[in-house]
């Protein structure tokens, strides 16, 4: 893939914009600042050894030599965290030593500072374009500029104000495209875990009126048997017609506010459902369905799935529809087989896309698909394995029969 150069240029600067840093005061890390650390004891025993080469200090003698290796070194150690005062002291210095200390080289075009001071002046000035903000960058190109045009001959003055332009824009562009990459990185981070959140949400909010529905379903039998009872069968006594009305108003109770709490799972922008809900005995129209769909489903299904309490025949359809909707997604020209057995201990199924066989890896943590499908095999009681195989992907479910369910 062929990047943007500018794209490019924010790529490759990004770990300096990151060791930089910016003005939102994030801290810089220990290795790093170590290593500026080691480069300024490097640079101030290369000015220490240079200085004889740019200025005549026999008559100071090495405490002068000394004194001016510090003061054009020690500027560097600020690079990272206060590149703008470490330049300014930078210029000063080299203005002030250029003009106070007699020169080896009087008359010539060079600089009339040590050329590791020059180098140290542009790391700082590129820096400051990264860290500081507009207004703050051309003030130190303008500073910088005042040097070198003071300092060098004039046929290469204007040069050097346009290098120094050159290394602040540099400076600011890279500090831009780098803060920006970082944010974009953050805010998608963000974005990501807020769709997952939602996800979760959403997929509990549909689980609750399942739930709903199904326990609305049986206490609502529970009601209708108790307080129709005395009239099914007149020989009930007194105290058997008492403790039918008190079974019938727990039952009210408790399903108004096993309603109140679910609703405090719902969204309040969707509907609830009102048709049936469906089951593993649907699994037909969903084959017919998926074929249509163009999908090569293989479906083999035998034995009683039928037998299943609603809310584990809900779930198992739920998943069964999930599974073969990702590998209509995922797996287009790939075979897909649905295997549904049922059977005294309860009901297995298995949807496979390519060749079928042991879960070789980690299925995704996020999308709807994975977290809907582990959100209803743990509300069934059930046992889900999804996962990806040697050449295709496997979502195999087991749901308990319960002892009272039909075989």
């Amino acid at each position: 893939m062929r990047l943007h150069p500018v794209q490019a240029l924010a790529r490759v600067t990004e770990p300096v914009v990151d060791q930089i840093g910016s003005a939102d005061g994030r801290p810089v890390p220990r290795w790093a600042l170590r290593l500026v650390l080691l480069i300024t004891f490097v640079l101030f025993w290369i000015a220490f050894g240079t200085t004889q080469v740019t200025y005549r200090t026999e008559s100071t003698g090495m405490g002068s030599m000394f004194f001016i290796a510090m003061v054009v070194a020690l500027p560097f150690a600020l690079v990272l965290t206060r590149p703008l005062p470490a330049l300014v002291f930078s210029v000063v210095s080299a203005f002030v030593t250029g003009a106070s200390l007699p020169s080896r080289h009087p008359g010539s075009d060079e600089w009339p500072w040590l050329v590791v001071q020059g180098l140290i002046i542009f790391a700082l000035l590129y820096a400051t374009g990264v860290r500081a903000e507009l207004r703050n960058s051309a003030g130190a190109w303008i500073l910088t500029s005042a040097l070198f045009s003071w300092g060098v001959a004039p046929p290469q003055r204007t040069g050097w104000i346009v290098a120094l332009g050159a290394i602040v824009l540099l400076g600011v562009l890279t500090g831009r495209l780098g803060r920006t990459r970082r944010d974009l990185r953050a805010q998608t981070q963000v974005s990501e875990e807020e769709r997952a959140r939602r996800v979760v949400l959403e997929e509990r909010a549909q689980l609750a009126r399942d739930l709903h529905d199904i326990v609305a379903h049986h206490m609502s039998l529970v009601v209708v048997q108790a307080e129709t009872a005395p009239y099914r069968v007149p020989e009930l006594g007194d105290a058997a017609r008492d403790e039918l009305l008190s079974i019938s108003g727990t039952a009210r109770k408790a399903l108004t506010e096993t309603r109140a709490l679910l609703n405090v799972l719902w969204q309040e922008t969707k509907e609830a459902e009102a048709a049936p809900q469906p089951g593993l005995h649907l699994l037909g129209e969903l084959v017919e369905n998926t074929r249509r769909a163009g999908v090569q489903l293989d479906a083999h299904i035998d034995g009683d799935v039928d037998g299943l309490r609603e809310g584990r025949s809900l779930a198992g359809f739920r998943i069964a529809q999930e599974a073969l909707a990702n590998a209509s997604r995922h797996a287009r020209g790939e075979p897909v087989t649905l295997e549904v057995h049922g059977s005294a201990e309860g009901v297995r199924l298995s949807v496979v896309s390519g060749t079928d066989g042991e879960v070789v890896g980690q299925a995704p943590t996020t999308g709807h698909g994975i977290v809907g499908m582990r959100e209803r095999s743990a509300a069934a009681g059930g046992t889900l394995e999804v996962g990806p195989t040697a050449n295709g992907f496997a979502v195999r479910l087991f749901l308990p029969r319960d002892p009272g369910d039909p075989s």
